[in-house]
């Protein structure tokens, strides 16, 4: 603050004198009559206390009165900027040795005047920061949080050679902290000219001797001086209009100064200013009156550059804030004064920190450094407000949160790991198989390895809940994306960088959301993916999901190679078809074909009634479901491959008690009675069944109708091939012609529906009573092309294996013959129904019914030779769920039925046929139909008989429910 007073030199005081000041008519202040400035110091009254050179300095004047002695002071040493005559102020001291000096010599009549003298160099802090719990009180604070205008110094060498003479107006100690404030009046300008004493730690200030120094004289008619003084004034009355402190000290100081003296004016303009600290000390330290103006005009021109760049930044700030953001305001400014001076500090910098940091413990990859640091200078260069700071940024947030060579520690417990799969599954084998496979490489190898397996099977078999019990199993991080119907390759390989919104793609992102290197990523429904104009996602993944390639993996965005060679990819499908074949090729398939009845009832009663009950609210105590009333359950109303419909089921079940209980607490009806489902009230609950039979025909089917065996992609199933036939009329056969008067014809199947015209086959050799062969042939039931063209096959090679028979019989050669394949709105192909409909159109043919509880399957050639199909374990399971006891293979299957497990063919027969010879002896009861001629014509038949008292695997005490259920990533 600056003083209210202006007062002349003290040099004139005397040791032991009194200080009296009085005003001259000039309105200064003048010293008692009969003292001269130069015949007295204030240092032996003053400054008592320091001795040696001191009392020898005075001893010396005394002896020899014609030499004039050299005062000596106390040097305070100012950090922030000079004392300029004519003004008192606050000096803060925080140093508590310091202060403690001053209040010793106060206390002794000392120290009435020192020498402030500014450091050399200025402190790193000037005001302390930290707060701390005052050891003198309880509630207050430190020093350390007061302004640093004075301290202590080393030695008197680090304090500059001009200062000036302060004298000690009052001295106040902080009662609740160290440190206090010095009001000090500043007098004349002195020169240090050797040091007294240096501070030791019982004399906090360094003694030195001074010389006082003349103000320079005003010569009378220099008119540079007097132009310079006029344009100072003028500069202070622009500033007074700009910056509202000046003003303020401005008015008070001015009544009591005299602005026509250029050296006053000088003193009052630096002392007021805010410029920095080695440009007052220079205009302190200039003896020439016109050097020392001119300087001051240049000060008083940057202060008010300094008071309109505030004025600017002040407007700016209050057009950009509103009401409701009047706080921020002043901080707002601070950042923009800062940021003009350039003594901010930089949010640049404090990103680059947050970023060094960020990867100061991971080991990045040498090229990805590189990117890195080059990304970091490009960002220092650049304005926080353009758009391309920010975009740097973000991509830089990207590289750094990576987990550069981050890995989890895979379990190596193949006990605990096991027991996990069993926790959460019942049954797949081979899926558990596979990953304690994984597991005990990995702990061979001591190393995270990484694969791509494809789980396919039909829906609700649990292919997307496994993939989370495998990533438990093995200790990993879990995430799951699906690409269903994905189009955008950028999902997978993110967006350039020229965009605007551009992001990394999932595998990146997956990557910072699980912060490990080596997740399980499961990639959903990979057989739905999509293709357009935006690219072919599958071409994507070939890279992904190669262990050859995906080990420098780069995404658009990134464009740095990424390893994802430690990542255990695991996709689901429903079917194989729909996949490239190049990226099928990448993938370890691993099969599941769904349940059979037993192990739905284990897989209820181990995890969906328990987790349905919990997910309701009733609890078990609520609810009791006979085992007679879930296996109505699984027989009518849930026959799918999966258990997702009889989960469905099951929480309809659990809705409807809990709807009950509310009910009846709401009338205040007191009933705590369990509800019990059996199977004569389960219809109540879920309504009336949906298969009424197991099959289409109970019994046994009538002649022309044969059960065969299909796969589609919801599992296996049994499908029916019907055929009927008509003679034209006036036409003879071996059977009785009544009997083919009765069969009718089936309409056209539409060209939409999928079906084929009907067609006329000519069988070498196999002529009418005319010459010729009149018969035709109609296909329905939505057939493919693969599955008309076996319709086709089948009627030649009926009609040549049943002349074999019988060369008289004619019946395949001239009646008009429908085939049809039941359930004519779902689609079917495939060339495994050949037996299958050829056996019908022996059956139709003969009038002789085939054996029940029969099913058969298999591609028919010309020759007769059954050939190899897929889905075995497909179809074998949809055969026992019809209750099927015998059925016919084609003999290179066998393999694939001898690794099913028992209890999956618990009680059935399979005959494993090479040649159709075989297919008939043993599908038509040989009593009643034609023998051939001769033995099989193929490899001989080989039988596998499974005992029906196999049964499923007991299942594994639960702890975490998790079968089948929904996967979020």
């Amino acid at each position: 603050m600056l003083t209210l007073f202006r007062c002349r030199s003290i040099a004139s005081l005397r040791p032991g004198a009194t200080v009296r000041w009085i005003r001259s008519s000039s309105g200064g202040r003048r010293p008692p009559s009969g003292q001269s400035p130069d015949d007295s110091t204030p240092s032996s009254a003053g400054n008592k206390g320091v001795e040696g050179d001191a009392e020898s300095s005075t001893s010396s004047a005394d002896a020899s009165r014609g030499a004039s002695s050299s005062p000596a002071l106390f040097a305070l040493p100012l950090f922030r900027k000079p004392a300029f005559p004519g003004f008192y102020q606050i000096v803060q001291v925080s140093d508590p040795s310091v202060l403690d000096f001053l209040v010793a010599l106060r206390k002794n009549n000392q120290g009435d005047y020192l020498g402030g003298f500014l450091t050399k160099k200025q402190p790193e802090k000037t005001i302390e920061e930290i707060q701390e719990p005052s050891p003198k009180g309880s509630s207050g604070l430190t020093s350390q949080n007061l302004r640093r205008d004075a301290g202590r110094v080393n030695s008197a060498a680090e304090l500059e050679e001009i200062g000036t003479v302060l004298q000690v107006i009052n001295l106040q100690p902080y009662p609740n902290m160290e440190g206090g404030q010095v009001v000090v009046m500043p007098h004349r300008r002195i020169r240090r000219t050797r040091v007294v004493s240096s501070p030791s730690p019982n004399v906090a200030l360094a003694a030195v001797a001074v010389e006082y120094l003349d103000e320079p004289e005003v010569p009378k008619d220099n008119e540079e001086i007097k132009a310079l003084r006029l344009e100072i004034v003028a500069k202070m009355k622009e500033l007074l209009k700009t910056s509202f402190l000046y003003k303020e000290q401005f008015e008070q100081v001015i009544k009591f100064y005299d602005l026509d003296n250029p050296v006053k004016l000088a003193d009052l303009v630096a002392g007021m200013s805010l410029a920095q600290r080695e440009e007052l000390q220079a205009v302190l330290t200039e003896e020439s009156l016109l050097e020392r103006l001119r300087k001051v005009l240049t000060i008083a021109q940057k202060d008010i550059e300094f008071a309109r760049l505030q004025s600017k930044v002040k407007s700016q700030v209050e057009e950009k804030v509103g009401k409701d953001q009047k706080k921020l305001m002043l901080m707002e400014q601070m950042k923009q004064i800062m940021k003009e001076l350039g003594i901010e500090k930089d949010e640049k910098q404090a990103l680059a920190t947050e970023f060094t940091d960020a990867i100061k413990d991971k080991t990045v990859p040498e090229e990805v450094m590189k990117v890195i640091e080059t990304e970091l200078a490009k960002l220092s260069q650049l304005e926080p407000s353009s758009s391309e700071f920010n975009v740097c940024r973000t991509y830089l947030e990207w590289l750094t949160c990576l987990p550069w060579n981050q890995y989890t520690e895979d379990n190596k417990d193949i006990g605990r790991a096991e027991q996990i799969l069993n926790e959460d599954h019942y049954g797949l084998e081979d899926v558990k198989e596979r990953i304690l496979e994984h597991i005990a490489v990995c702990f061979l190898k001591a190393s995270t390895q990484g694969k791509i397996i494809c789980m396919v099977g039909p829906p609700g078999v649990g292919k997307t809940s496994i993939s989370k019990s495998i990533a438990r199993a093995l200790d990993r991080k879990f995430f799951r994306f699906s690409v269903g119907g994905l189009h955008d390759v950028s999902e997978l390989r993110g967006h350039r960088r020229t965009y605007v919104g551009a992001m990394p793609g999932k595998l990146i992102q997956c990557l910072k959301n699980c912060q490990s290197a080596n997740p399980v990523i499961l990639i959903d429904e990979i057989d739905k993916l999509g293709r357009d104009m935006r690219g072919d996602p599958s071409s994507a993944l070939l890279e992904i999901l190669d262990p050859e390639q995906n080990s420098t993996f780069r995404d658009h965005y990134l464009d740095v190679p990424v390893d994802l060679s430690h990542v255990l990819f695991v996709c689901t499908a429903n079917v194989l078809d729909t996949i490239p074949g190049p990226l099928l090729d990448r993938m370890e398939v691993i099969r599941i074909a769904g349940y059979v009845f037993e192990e739905k009832l284990a897989i209820a009663n181990q995890y969906l009634v328990p987790q349905t009950q919990e997910q309701s609210g009733i609890g078990s105590d609520k609810l009791t479901l006979e085992e007679e009333a879930l296996k109505k359950m699984i027989h009518e109303y849930a026959r799918e491959s999966g258990v997702r419909k009889l989960r469905q089921l099951l929480e309809k079940v659990s809705r409807k008690v809990a709807l009950n209980l509310v009910r009846n607490k709401e009338g205040n009806v007191e009933k705590d009675e369990v509800t019990v489902i059996g199977p004569d009230t389960l219809s109540k609950f879920i309504g009336q069944p949906q298969f009424v039979s197991d099959r289409l025909f109970p019994s046994s089917t009538p002649p022309g109708v044969v059960m065969g065996l299909a796969w589609t992609s919801m599992g296996g199933a049994t499908l029916y091939v019907e055929a009927r036939g008509r003679l034209p009329l006036g036409g003879v056969d071996f059977r009785a012609v009544q009997k083919a008067d009765d069969i009718t014809i089936g309409a056209a199947n539409d060209a939409d529906q999928g079906g084929n015209d009907s067609t006329n086959d000519t069988a070498p050799g196999a002529e009418s009573d005319s010459g010729g062969i009149s018969g035709s042939m109609q296909v329905t039931g939505r057939l493919g092309s693969v599955m008309s063209e076996s319709s086709s096959i089948s009627l030649t090679y009926a009609r040549l294996f049943l002349r074999e028979l019988n060369p008289s019989a004619s019946f395949l050669d001239r009646a008009h013959i429908h085939v049809n394949v039941p359930e004519g709105a779902t689609p079917k192909d495939g060339p495994s129904a050949g037996v299958t409909m050829t056996t019908s159109l022996l059956s139709l043919a003969l009038d002789k019914p085939v054996r029940s509880n029969l099913a058969m399957t298999g591609e028919l050639t010309l020759t007769g030779k059954v050939l190899k199909v897929g889905g075995i374990k497909e179809k074998v399971i949809a055969a026992r769920r019809e209750n099927v006891q015998t059925v016919l293979l084609p003999r290179q299957n066998e393999a694939d039925y001898v690794e099913l497990k028992e209890y999956l063919r618990a009680g059935m027969t399979a005959h494993f046929i090479d040649h159709y010879d075989d297919i008939y002896r043993l599908a038509f009861d040989e009593s009643e139909v034609p023998r051939m001629k001769s033995g099989t014509r193929g490899l001989p038949v080989k039988t596998i008989v499974t005992p029906a008292d196999a049964m499923p695997p007991a299942p594994t005490p639960r702890q975490s429910a998790a079968h089948d259920s929904p996967t979020t990533s």
